[in-house]
């Protein structure tokens, strides 16, 4: 399908405009003195007889195709997939108490949204009726952007993919119901335990500025302008093993940065597999008996690449807004790692190491009540009470939602990204020449542009439909209870200080009810809606407000409806379900090329080595061996691996490491360009210690041949042993 000039200039606009974020979940329940929500009352419950809690662990492998189809995150057209650094996985968590059940899965994509989520519960609704259903069904994400895209349907978000990539959709809708299911047979009585701890040197605030502007009395209640703590519920057997963990923890999976290629589940893919490792010695990568999940928090304003900022050519520190840097040389901020692996890893180890210490606690038992809140909200429609920060109580103040919106300053992106224009942050102006190439998208009314002031709308993306809706107009909002612990499910990246506000509305609430309450944010939850930053923070317009598409008030109106389900949990009134979205999937585009067959060069085969490794090895060297290689979107493998260390053990071939482990990497690329059909592999891994043991690497591939016919082949290197170095520098096993 060809691409008209304008077309091109829209997409290229466009692509340059999105830049850093996105991760989902759901619930249901209301009602509250002066609320606008629909609500049924019912008398206040009585004491509850003594129920247990029930509680069922999963994962899968859900990794997309790894080959050719653009990443979600950074909006880098660029950024191809080209093979595995890490793979993805779901990992679900069911709770049951008395009737009440909702299902908690964290999956390592940068977000998921409610085409997903409906197709996953149809597929639980085929095998287990309606016990579970698109109420207590919740999806979130890490919000990794390192993975995949092409299946959120909102055109915004797949445009950078070049449309909506089916591969990309069944893949993870395939691997998160087979987490569920996995979960679902693994139910067993249990006891819930909460404990928290501070996790240091693993974040930094991208947007102090912003920060700063929060009333005063408001942020000397913390210590720092980013949300340290790290919190953790624990679910315990009946016999008093350890059955899964859940950990929340604020910061960007966004170590991986924008030139890589290889899908990575980032620093909190890091610390789950970490995590995994250390609770369930001697099992695969991403086969877990103990499941430990990690979920994004308020994270909107929060870095991992803690050295800061900086100018690529001259060094100098920047912040795209009282820093620039010089016309096309780009501002970006790194790591403490020398590079975006090493940061990863180091980012990962110290959540990792913060969720150990919070499981070595003890912690507080959770008694009471599963309660699970859900509402639709059409959040141009939706109204609210002002929330006053400083006394925080709300006030009589009404206010409302907006028509969707992107403001100028999105187009500056952030220092985890590349902004190549060199747009500021903290545009508060409109330009002509970019409003009249935007205008080709749509053209804001007069009520977006004052509903949105002080935000100058650059994108009006909730008045553009073709091919589908740009933005989503209506949203998930959900709160789940446990006895005094609370989850907090909003559709995107709350700012540290959005999420303390959460906290804050939703403890209140609480603890006015008799609760000695434990709050957590789980952001990008259900559904994908940009950022959501204070009523403060809009009035500066950096990157994180100009992505807060519903207004200034967006955060006034969750805060308001937070309040309402909070109280609604504890006396048990009902709210309406809210308008459910519109289905698009059927009416989504691709460009997205199709899978040509696979070819080799003359004389060869596929899985021919190319390159054999050396015949000897040190501990710690990366060894590597090259095949010839075909497409691997012709088959995931999922629940397997493209690649195989193996070790020879009593006359057998033991597999030690896959492309799951830290210590592998699998690349894929094309030999002699696009139009090419040949295929070269790398398989890489590196050695840990010293073993008299033969080692080979081994790739599993699949070539696509006349009539997409599929056939499986294996290449198999030369073995090499792994010999540690003498004091004279000899080699020796």
């Amino acid at each position: 399908m060809a691409i008209s000039l304008t077309g091109k200039l829209v997409i290229t606009f466009v692509a340059l405009a999105v830049a850093a974020g996105m991760t989902t979940m759901i619930v249901f329940l209301l009602k509250e003195e002066d609320s606008e929500t629909p609500v049924t009352t019912t008398p206040t419950p009585g004491p509850e007889p003594v129920q247990e809690y029930q509680v069922g662990v999963g994962i899968a492998d859900i990794t997309g195709p790894c080959a050719e189809i653009t990443f979600m995150g950074y909006a880098e057209m660029g950024q191809k997939g080209g093979g595995i650094h890490l793979r993805q996985f779901s990992r679900a968590f069911i709770f049951v108490r008395g009737d009440t059940r909702v299902v908690l899965v964290t999956a390592d994509v940068a977000a998921l949204g409610i085409a997903v989520r409906r197709e996953v519960v149809r597929k639980l609704q085929q095998q287990y009726g309606n016990l579970y259903d698109i109420r207590n069904v919740i999806l979130t994400g890490t919000h990794t952007h390192s993975g995949p895209g092409g299946y959120l349907v909102d055109f915004l978000f797949d445009i950078t993919i070049l449309g909506f990539s089916k591969e990309t959709f069944d893949a993870y809708v395939d691997g998160i119901t087979r987490s569920i299911v996995n979960a679902h047979n693994q139910i067993v009585p249990a006891r819930l335990f909460v404990s928290s701890t501070h996790v240091l040197n693993a974040q930094m605030n991208r947007s102090p500025f912003s920060y700063d502007q929060n009333p005063a009395e408001e942020r000397q209640r913390y210590n720092s302008n980013t949300d340290t703590e790290l919190t953790q519920l624990r679910v315990v057997k009946a016999d008093g093993s350890l059955h899964g963990v859940l950990n929340w923890f604020a910061v960007h999976t966004t170590s991986m940065n924008m030139t890589n290629r290889l899908i990575s589940s980032d620093n909190l893919g890091y610390a789950a597999m970490r995590m995994e490792k250390e609770l369930n010695p001697g099992r695969a990568a991403g086969k877990p008996k103990v499941v430990a999940g990690f979920f994004s928090s308020n994270l909107g304003d929060i870095s991992p690449n803690i050295r800061g900022p900086r100018c690529e050519r001259s060094g100098q520190e920047c912040d795209n807004q009282f820093q620039i840097c010089d016309l096309f040389e780009l501002c970006f901020a790194q790591g403490p790692g020398e590079d975006m692996f090493e940061s990863t890893k180091k980012i990962g180890e110290a959540v990792f190491q913060g969720a150990m210490e919070a499981l070595n606690k003890q912690g507080e038992e959770l008694n009471g009540s599963l309660r699970v809140m859900h509402q639709f909200l059409e959040m141009p429609l939706e109204t609210g009470r002002k929330y006053d920060p400083v006394a925080r109580n709300f006030t009589s103040e009404r206010v409302r939602g907006c028509v969707p919106g992107l403001g100028y300053s999105f187009a500056s992106g952030t220092f985890d990204g590349a902004n190549i224009l060199n747009i500021t942050q903290g545009t508060l102006t409109n330009n002509p020449l970019l409003d009249a190439i935007a205008s080709v998208v749509a053209r804001p009314t007069s009520d977006d542009v004052a509903c949105h002031a002080p935000k100058p709308i650059l994108l009006a993306t909730g008045r553009a439909n073709f091919p589908v809706p740009w933005h989503p107009r209506t949203v998930s909002l959900s709160l789940i209870t446990i006895g005094s612990f609370a989850v907090v499910g909003y559709p995107g990246e709350p700012t540290t200080m959005a999420g303390r506000r959460m906290k804050d509305v939703v403890g209140d609430a609480l603890r006015e009810n008799g609760f000695e309450p434990k709050v957590v944010i789980s952001g990008l939850t259900n559904e994908y809606t940009h950022y959501v930053a204070t009523f403060e923070e809009y009035q500066v317009q950096r990157y994180e407000a100009a992505s807060t598409i519903y207004g200034p008030h967006t955060l006034d109106i969750i805060l308001s409806k937070l309040r309402d389900y909070t109280i609604a949990a504890v006396t048990g009134a009902v709210i309406a379900p809210g308008p459910e979205p519109q289905d698009y999937v059927n009416r989504t585009i691709s460009l997205i090329p199709s899978i040509n067959i696979d070819t080799t060069p003359v004389g060869a085969n596929f899985g021919d080595v190319i390159q054999q490794p050396p015949e000897v090895v040190r501990p710690g060297d990366t060894v590597r061996a090259q095949f010839v290689g075909a497409n691997p979107r012709n088959d995931l493998r999922q629940e397997s691996s493209y690649v195989a260390v193996e070790r020879l053990e009593l006359g057998h071939w033991t597999t030690v490491a896959t492309d799951a482990d830290w210590e592998t990497r699998f690349y894929w690329e094309r030999v002699g360009g696009q139009s090419s059909r040949e295929s070269r592999v790398t398989v890489m891994w590196t050695s840990s210690e010293a073993s008299n043991l033969p080692h080979r690497l081994t790739y599993y591939g699949a070539a696509r041949g006349e009539g997409d016919i599929i056939t499986p082949f294996t290449g198999v290197s030369n073995s090499f042993m792994i010999r540690a170095v003498t004091k004279d520098n000899l080699l020796y096993s």
